[in-house]
This record gives C-alpha cells, structure tokens and sequence, in this order.
C-alpha cells in the first residue's frame, strides 16, 4: 500500500507531530508513505472559473497538478489540517477546492502538460482511496464540542473529500481541557492507532 502524508500546517506542532506519528505507524505495517508539506509548494486559490469541471485542466499553473497526480498514485492520504476559525486555511481550501476539478465523472485523471499515455490507465475511481484527518481546535473543551468547533470542519472537510473521490475512515481533533494542559502521549498514540487503521492492519 501506498501512502501521502499532506501536512498543511506551517510549523513543526501537534498537527505535524501526529501526522508523522500517523506515518511512521502506516510504516511499521509495511507501507510505503510519502511525506510532503503544503507550505513547500505554490497552490493558488480557485479563481472559480469552472474549466477544470468542463476539461479535467486547470488553468492556473503552480505545484498542485503534480500534487494531484502524486495523490491519484496513492492508495490513502493522510491530511494533517490546521484551522482558522474553525475552517481550514487558505492553502488547504485551496487544494480542496480544486482537487475535485482534476477527476472526469469517469474518474480518469486529466492533468496539463500528460499525453494520455501518461495517464494512470486505471480509472482513478476504480481505485478506492481512503484518508484519515487531523486537525486542531484551539477552543477548549467541553465548548469545542458544544459550539461544533471540533466537529463541524470535520463534517466540512469528509464533504470537501467525497467531492474527489476520497472517503474519510478517521479523523482526529487535537483539543485541550478549560484548564488542562495538552497530553502529548495520548495524541500520539491516538495518531498512531489511525495510521494503522488506514494501513488496514486493524
């Protein structure tokens, strides 16, 4: 199996943390994962002008086609997702917003600049991808759950993923106590345990 780790957060914290705990864990199962980080890469934002879903082509020419075709490769991703008030940042929806234009209702990939021989020559939607989410809430609990901050973008995020193709099969936000600190071994192996998941070793 086949594995991306996508880490959309900026500095080395709980969400990079976790998601490296996630891969190292889908390793030691014996699968082969890739680590990439979005703030290493030029995505753009959307410009909402519908030719990907009409052509399968985005016309905006940055990093995200090949980031595209490295996840279309993969069998599961695993997302490490940092939130800004309670919705994903601008990189993230970046991706999600475009990611979905790349794939026909075919599920043939089609990218700029890929002859057809190029293409995966299996479907992308015969091939079923799984992913698990990590992400952080900086409010609280018990009012992260009460308000939905800890759930909703989840919610947003699983939607945001059906749209290419990608069924969540876990998810994990990072929270803390009113007045507790955070738990680093408990976050770890909470991590670790979806790495396996997704690996299918569970």
């Amino acid at each position: 199996m086949k594995i991306i780790a996508i880490d959309a957060s900026r500095r080395y914290g709980r969400i990079a943390r976790s998601v490296e705990a996630a891969a190292s864990a889908a390793e030691s199962t014996g699968a082969m994962v890739e680590r990439v980080r979005l703030c290493d890469l030029d995505i753009r934002t959307c410009t909402n002008c519908h030719l990907c879903y009409a052509t399968g082509v985005c016309k905006i020419e940055d990093d995200l086609p090949q980031l595209a075709f490295r996840i279309s490769e993969a069998n599961a991703i695993i997302f490490g997702i940092p939130l800004r008030s309670i919705r994903a940042n601008e990189t993230t929806r970046a991706v999600l917003d475009r990611l979905a234009g790349y794939f026909s209702d075919a599920g043939q990939m089609h990218l700029p600049g890929l002859g057809q021989k190029d293409v995966p020559c299996s479907p992308a939607a015969r091939r079923i991808k799984r992913a698990i989410v990590i992400t952080a809430c900086r409010t609280p609990e018990p009012f992260a759950s009460f308000f939905g901050h800890s759930v909703g973008p989840i919610k947003s995020l699983r939607a945001a993923l059906d749209q290419s193709g990608i069924r969540t099969v876990g998810s994990l936000t990072l929270t803390r106590g009113w007045q507790s600190q955070q738990n680093p071994e408990l976050e770890h192996g909470q991590a670790c345990s979806l790495g396996r998941i997704l690996a299918g070793k569970i």
